[in-house]
This record gives structure tokens, sequence and C-alpha cells, in this order.
């Protein structure tokens, strides 16, 4: 049976056409029994039969006296049924083609353009703006991002308890509608599930320590992803232990990408099930449709079981992947352009911040003068721009858009660490080289005293501008003469697990809006402490933040260990980054997490 493609736009003649074939294909296997399918409009009863609506389904059931129960013959009842589903199909037919008389495009449609790529649709393994921002659609988490902050999602309540201990105790309520796309219902042990998944080492996500505020983490990560203190009591009760304070738990990490629950019946059904319209199970409120294959566009569409479906703004998501050129632009021909947009951008966050560790455990980097003067004399500004036009100057650790317990922005309120003012570069050199002098590095005799220096980096990324301007500026301006050591992305993180470098330049990112996700991988218990740092001051900071019951002097705790660490000289920050955006006018409604990753299921158009 064939429809129009022109009619097979429009979702509500969709709905009618997939019945339609429904019907024409169940044969023998269905006279018996009761056909249901997703739909959202009330259609009108036959005498044949009879349409009921509930909810988001309707069913169609044969009377009595079309399906004969006792009936003597095999044959009559199959007459019977074939009667009753040339009336339906013939009510199908007269529907779509009344359908067919609307307009095919009413559908509300939001065009979006990206830079970046989209891999997979795996929370686990997701890591570009454009694959999160995807799975922000075709999955839902507990909550649901707004412009108001985050709401209740599958989670439709859920109590806050703190204990003797510092821990925090989350129990969420889970709403009884949650379907995934085959049906199914979500719950709990899905999300213990993913959970745990997403922190077992096998997985190797890159996404992991996004649950690092849960209690057990630590030792989830080695193997035992059992002691990761998340359970689920009963279907629609899950319960989360977290190891302190993390207000941004519920806004962030509840609405995060990379925490979202996934089907394990899918995931260990088939290997490729995130990339396969066939395999993938999602429980959100959009879906994949189109040409899977395509890698440069997604169609989106509502998802017609979704519990909230009549609430969403777009009935469909154009989003187009391209490279910067091209993005830049699109600004002005589509609705939404991001990474890209040209003059007129406006500048989002984004969580990268790139540093320079030191190895605490290297004795050529064990005076805190030569730590201090190797960060005075870099040109950040300089920096920044060998990196590329997303990139800035870094004024501290924490990146702007990351915001403090209390909702401000954590830059913002603190103010700058670092001093970037190029009129007083000049300056900052004297002061290094005086520095030096402190440290018995007088001249080029005693800088020949130094061990090897070696600066190592990932040579398969854009660092390698920045390792080779900090290597010319360190001999021009110190003297000290610095080996490159470029490495390809593995290799740099086996050498920075093991321990095996003096300095590395490397990259931060942050999964949740916290400013203690920037902070906490230097705790001297951390598994992400690489640079082996021990600070006892700074671990004790770390700890009454992460138990103070008051926002405000967890804000200011997290404030002073941030000090404290660049005091110290073993972690540098060189350059952040920002996203841009263009948002054309009248569009309203589509939400940032703050890291890059949007959502766009609430935007509306002014009127």
């Amino acid at each position: 049976m064939g429809f129009p493609a022109c009619c097979l736009q429009n979702r509500k003649i969709r709905a009618i056409a997939d019945f339609a074939i429904l019907v024409a294909a169940a044969g023998d296997e269905t006279r018996k029994g009761t056909l249901t399918v997703p739909f959202h409009t009330i259609l009108p009863s036959e005498t044949s039969g009879r349409m009921h609506i509930w909810g988001d389904s309707f069913t169609f059931s044969a009377k009595p006296d079309i399906m004969a129960e006792n009936d003597p013959t095999e044959e009559q009842p199959m007459r019977n049924w074939r009667r009753a589903a040339a009336l339906l199909l013939a009510l199908c037919m007269t529907m779509l083609l009344a359908a067919c008389g609307e307009d095919p495009n009413d559908e509300e449609k939001l065009s979006v353009v990206m830079t970046g790529t989209v891999r997979t649709m795996d929370p686990a393994q997701a890591v570009t703006p454009a694959e999160r921002t995807v799975v922000k659609h075709v999955f839902e988490n507990l909550m649901r991002p707004s412009a108001e902050g985050a709401v209740h999602a599958v989670a439709r309540s859920y109590t806050e308890e703190t204990a003797l201990d510092g821990t925090v105790t989350y129990t969420f309520q889970l709403r009884t509608d949650a379907k995934w796309s085959d049906g199914s219902a979500v719950t709990a042990g899905d999300f213990v599930y993913a959970w745990r998944r997403l922190v077992d080492p096998e997985t190797n996500s890159p996404n992991a320590d996004a649950l690092a505020m849960v209690a057990g983490y630590d030792k989830a990560v080695l193997g035992d992803t059992e002691a990761l203190q998340v359970s689920a009591p009963d279907d629609h009760t899950l319960v989360v232990v977290l190891s302190g304070s993390y207000p941004s738990f519920i806004e962030s990490t509840c609405t995060s990408a990379v925490t979202m629950p996934v089907q394990e019946k899918a995931v260990t059904g088939h290997d490729n099930w995130s990339v396969s319209s066939l395999w993938f199970m999602g429980n959100g409120a959009y879906e994949r449709t189109g040409d899977w294959s395509d890698s440069t566009r997604l169609t989106l569409h509502t998802r017609a079981a979704y519990y909230d479906v009549k609430r969403l703004g777009p009935d469909r998501i154009d989003i187009q992947l391209k490279d910067r050129q091209a993005a830049d632009a699109s600004a002005g021909k589509v609705d939404i352009v991001i990474g890209a947009g040209g003059e007129d951008a406006q500048q989002g966050g984004d969580p990268t911040v790139g540093i320079l560790l030191l190895n605490q455990m290297a004795t050529s980097m064990s005076r805190s003068e030569l730590r201090r003067a190797l960060s005075l004399v870099i040109d950040r500004n300089a920096v920044a721009e060998a990196m590329g036009q997303d990139y800035t100057a870094a004024e501290g650790l924490v990146p702007y858009g990351i915001l403090t317990a209390s909702g401000e922005e954590f830059r913002v309120v603190n103010g700058t660490r670092i001093d970037n003012d190029p009129d007083k570069y000049e300056e900052r050199c004297q002061g290094a080289l005086a520095l030096l002098r402190q440290a018995g590095y007088s001249n080029a005799v005693s800088l020949s005293a130094l061990d090897t220096v070696t600066l190592a980096y990932d040579r398969t990324s854009t660092q390698a501008q920045a390792a080779q301007q900090l290597q010319q500026l360190w001999e021009a301006q110190l003297g000290i003469k610095v080996q490159l050591v470029g490495l390809e992305s593995f290799e740099l993180k086996q050498r920075l697990a093991n321990g095996e470098f003096v300095i590395a330049l490397m990259e931060m990112t942050a999964h949740n809006n916290d400013a203690a996700a920037y902070l906490d991988p230097w705790r001297s218990t951390d598994m992400r402490n690489y640079g082996m740092l021990y600070l006892n001051a700074y671990d004790i900071l770390m700890k009454i933040a992460a138990t103070s019951n008051s926002q405000e002097a967890e804000d200011a705790y997290l404030r002073d260990a941030e000090q404290l660490l660049l005091e110290t000289g073993y972690v540098i920050p060189l350059y952040g980054r920002t996203q841009p955006c263009v948002i054309r006018d009248g569009v309203l409604g589509a939400v940032s997490d703050g890291l890059g990753n949007w959502y766009f299921g609430g935007v509306t158009r002014a009127s």
C-alpha cells in the first residue's frame, strides 16, 4: 500500500497511514485480538467496529457479530475479519485523503546548524556538543532543563536528606507513564544499570567522572561497580547517596546528557545499538527519523508515545552539521546556529580549560619560585590567539559560565586570579627573573644544572601551537630550554596516569556546572590527581566545602581553594574556550546547560 510522500510529512497523517498498513498486514494473527497504535486525534466510530481513544493510543476491536467466537468453521471468522479490515481500511483511506487536503507542512519546525560531529547517541560515549545535544532529545533524565531551571521529567518528585556524616541521600519517585520506544516502562533499574555502566572501566567512558560525587565512585571506577551507591528498591523508586553536598546535582547531573538511563536489553543485545535505526532504544521526547546513514543531517520528530508530547514546542527539529565556515554562513538563514555565527555571534559557555600540570614528584620543579616564574612569563593572550578564534586567555582555573552553589557566576563573583594585561607584560617578566634569582638560578651556568625539562602535549589536537609558543617564551624570557614531547591522545593519558612527565599541557572539562568539578581532581586522594599533588590545607578546604550546609560558606571555601592551588604553581591555567551562537529574533526557549549542550524541546516563536 503506498501513500503520497508529501502527506507523510504530517504527523497525524503518518499515524493514520501506519495504522492502515498495520491492519493490512495483521491477517489471521490479529483477527482474534485487539490492535493498538499511538495516535493523538479522536477518530469517528464505525458500525462494524469501535475506535477507542486511550490517552496517546487508539484501539480497534471487532464486534461479536464480526468476530464470531462460536463459528464452527475456520473460514467464516477469517472472512468476517477481512470484512472488518476492509471497512477499517476504507475509513483510514478516507481520513488520509481528507488529511492530505491539509497543509502537509503544518508541523512546527525548528532549523538548527551545529559544528562538530555525531558519531554516537550512546550517553556514556557522547563527547561533542552536537552528540550531547541530540542525546538530550532522544533520551530523558530524571530532570529536564528549561528556561526556569530544572523541572521534573522521569522523576515526578524527590526528597533530600543529609546524614550526620555529611552524606546526602536523594530519593526519587519515578512517573509510571515514562516509556521506552518499544513501549516498555522506564524503571529505576534502568538508571541503576546506566549509572553503573557509565563508571565501569570496561565501558571506558570519557564521561565517567560525571558521577564522581556519588558515594562509592572511587571503588566503582576501579571495577567494583556495585560499590556505587545508587539503588532501586522498586521499579519506581531510585535512591542515590552523595559523598557530600553538591548543589549542582539536581540542576546539572540529573539533567545531563551523559547520565541518561539506557535500556540494558538494547545495550547488550547489539554492539551498534546507538547508531542503528533497528536497535536504538530511547525514552526521550523526540525520535530520530530519516536517513540514519547521513552524517551531516539529523531529523528529530516528536515521539507519539511521549507522556508530555502535547506540551512540546517544535514537532520537528532539523539539525545540520557543518564545518565552521559553512556554519558561519548559515547565521540568519536558519533558526539557530551553535558553534559559529560570525561577528554577530553571542559567546556562550564552554567547560574546556587548558592547563599546564607540573609533576610534584619531578625534582626540577621543586622550587616554588621557578614554578611561579614559568607562569608569569606566559603571554596567555598570544597563546589563545594561536589556538584559534574561540579561545580566550584564562583568568583562573574555573572558567566563565560555571556557577557557584548560590547560583551566581563563579568567575564574575570572585574576580580574576591571573593578570593578562598586555601593558604589564614586561613588568611580569621582570618579576619572573627576580623569582629565578631567589631560587638560585641567576645565570646560564646555574640553569644548566636543571634536570631536563620536558613538555608533553597532545599532537593530534590544536595544542602543538601552544606548546611551541611556550617553548620559545621560556627560553627567550628565562633562558630555560624545554624539550617538547608530542604524543597521541591515548599516550598522553597513559603518561599522565603513570606520572611519567615533568610538565604536561592538558585540558580539563566539566560534566556538571559546578566549580568543584575543576577543584576536586586536585585532592590528594582523587584518582584524577595526575600531578600527585599533596596539599593538606587544600584537602581540608575541599572537605569542608563538600560537607557545608551553607551555600555561602561552600562558595567561600571553594574560592579559597582555587587561590591556594594556583599559588602553589603546580596547576597553571592557560586558556578557556567559548561557544558562539546565533538565535534568530523571535525564537524563544532554547536552553543551554552552560557546558555547550542544548535542549530545544521548549522552543516557541514570538507572535
